[in-house]
């Protein structure tokens, strides 16, 4: 074993692995939660220092060697860099609050183990959300406090988690452990935390959103912006970028609409498909027929793109009704211990509201050969360091699933000129992310500017413009940069390999090159075209 993949293995076993996603994954008990708190980042922190020192003094042996190392710099820097900015990010808004109700089916749901563990764990939730509320009392000390127009929605989400959280940890418990007091404290410490963000709280906060209005927000932005796009882009770079992208996929969009004789505006056009019922199913049966078919349409073509593929089949299937209202459309399910097929979960609820014009591009992001390519092969590949097999970079994930789907283009699946034209209307709606996710939290936009950008760049509702914002400015910063940024990576990357390697370039190649190693930063995948196309490596 070499020195760089001993210090990997050191960093999966230290960092990764007590995940409780991970464990549960794998068929591994969950015997700890360790959830999101200062300590914790500090403790993180700590242990990516001493790795990363000995990662600094360590010689790659090979290509894959050096692969690791730029991986472990990047993922181990993102630890050291969180610890850095405590302070700043909330850790009780809906998409944060996540891994609270993740961790009720992780951890509690089937849990097998003793009355002793069963309470361990229960107590370690208990302490969790206390700590949640021991940092928003700390953070209105020094002038941060969750934003007016998100207290409504991060009130309902905590009172649903604990909802969920009293139903599932005492519902599920070992009948000898049900009367026991840390039960009882867990609605309590919801309780608390809820009570906290009452009148007083909405009085003292304000209406800004964005990390460009809270103390040392422009230096948090900075490392985000790193963390979600892993490259070296600055926000000011896809600020610029994403201007440029939405006026250019604008008169895309301009010039299908003229090929298929549409008159009119662009407003008066989508009006007309919110109606149009090419583009609108009445029964749940048509949606997963149409995803089908854009699949059945798919794979005679693979083999000409791609010379491995992930052993895991994939299919499609819709989401348990119960949890359809609280999902937009569907998302991406990966193989896993007890279920060994990748899948597209849809949502088949409020058919009537919903239109089917992007749901090629959707298909072909979420399942092949987009997310399922990416992520099942890098689970299946077994000389991976542990670490790399669980790689979750949101720009490479996001950025291959959008890579995946514009492949699309040249592989004739958006032939019929509203798929096409669902594509472009996804595309800009990625692009325009770049522009309200920078300009709230770098450029001081207030809500209505960054709503009025998105009404007019998407064919969202309104409800779904004020969502999107203030995942944008409150929840998420940065997050959704990944989608588009990673995109443009991709794309670049291919530019190079192709001048590279000239007549000698074959796609197949590079996506393997891409997709083989896993999840990787894009300045990792330059040097190693770089040294490829040298003969280096």
């Amino acid at each position: 074993m070499t020195q760089i993949r001993a210090l990997a293995d050191r960093a999966y076993t230290q960092l990764i692995e007590a995940d409780p996603s991970i464990r549960a994954r794998q068929g591994l008990p969950v015997d700890t939660l360790i959830l999101a708190s200062e300590s914790m980042w500090q403790q993180d922190a700590e242990l990516a220092r001493r790795i990363l020192a000995g990662l600094s003094v360590a010689e790659p042996n090979d290509e894959d060697d050096r692969r690791t190392h730029g991986y472990l710099e990047h993922v181990l820097g993102l630890y050291t860099e969180r610890a850095d900015h405590q302070d700043i990010g909330f850790t009780i808004t809906p998409y944060q609050m996540y891994e609270f109700t993740a961790c009720l089916g992780f951890a509690f749901a089937d849990f097998s183990g003793t009355p002793n563990g069963y309470l361990s764990l229960a107590a370690d939730y208990r302490d969790g959300v206390r700590r949640l509320q021991a940092r928003l009392e700390r953070q209105r000390e020094i002038g941060i406090l969750v934003p007016r127009p998100a207290l409504g929605s991060v009130r309902r989400a905590l009172a649903a988690t604990r909802s969920a959280a009293v139903s599932t940890i005492a519902g599920s418990a070992p009948i000898s452990a049900r009367d026991a007091p840390v039960l009882a404290e867990i609605g309590a410490a919801f309780d608390s935390l809820l009570d906290m963000l009452g009148e007083d709280y909405w009085a003292a906060a304000t209406d800004e959103l964005g990390l460009s209005f809270q103390p040392g927000g422009e230096e948090y932005y900075r490392s985000l912006v790193r963390s979600h796009t892993a490259s070296d882009l600055t926000p000011e770079e896809l600020h610029h970028v994403g201007l440029e992208q939405v006026a250019e996929l604008a008169e895309k969009m301009a010039e299908l609409r003229s090929r298929m004789g549409v008159h009119g505006t662009e407003q008066e056009f989508h009006a007309h498909l919110a109606t149009d019922s090419r583009v609108h199913a009445t029964e749940p049966a048509e949606v997963e027929a149409l995803f089908r078919r854009h699949m059945a349409d798919l794979e005679p073509l693979i083999g000409d793109y791609f010379s491995v593929l992930p052993v895991a089949p994939y299919d499609v299937a819709r989401l348990d009704p119960a949890y359809e209202a609280g999902i937009t459309y569907g998302y991406y399910e990966p193989p896993n211990g007890t279920d060994p097929v990748g899948r597209y979960r849809w949502n088949g609820a409020d058919l009537e509201n919903k239109s089917l014009l992007t749901y090629a591009a959707i298909i072909f992001h979420e399942l092949a050969p987009g997310h399922h390519f990416h992520l099942a092969r890098q689970a299946e590949n077994p000389a991976l360091p542990a670490i790399r097999r669980e790689a979750l970079l949101g720009a490479f994930n996001e950025g291959w699933a959008e890579y995946a789907s514009g492949l699309g283009w040249e592989m004739g699946l958006y032939a019929d000129p509203l798929d096409a034209y669902g594509r472009l209307v996804h595309e800009r709606f990625t692009a325009q992310r770049l522009v309200v996710d920078t300009g709230l939290n770098l450029y001081g936009w207030s809500r209505d500017q960054a709503a009025a950008f998105m009404r007019a760049n998407t064919t969202d509702s309104d409800d779904q413009v004020a969502s999107e914002v203030l995942r944008y400015g409150t929840d998420m910063p940065g997050q959704a940069l990944a989608y588009r940024a990673g995109y443009l990576e991709l794309t670049r990357l291919r530019g190079k390999a192709e001048s590279a390697f000239g007549n000698d370039f074959d796609l197949r190649d590079f996506h393997e090159h891409i997709l083989a190693p896993g999840a990787l930063p894009f300045p990792v995948i330059d040097a190693s075209i770089d040294r490829i196309a040298s003969g280096k490596a």
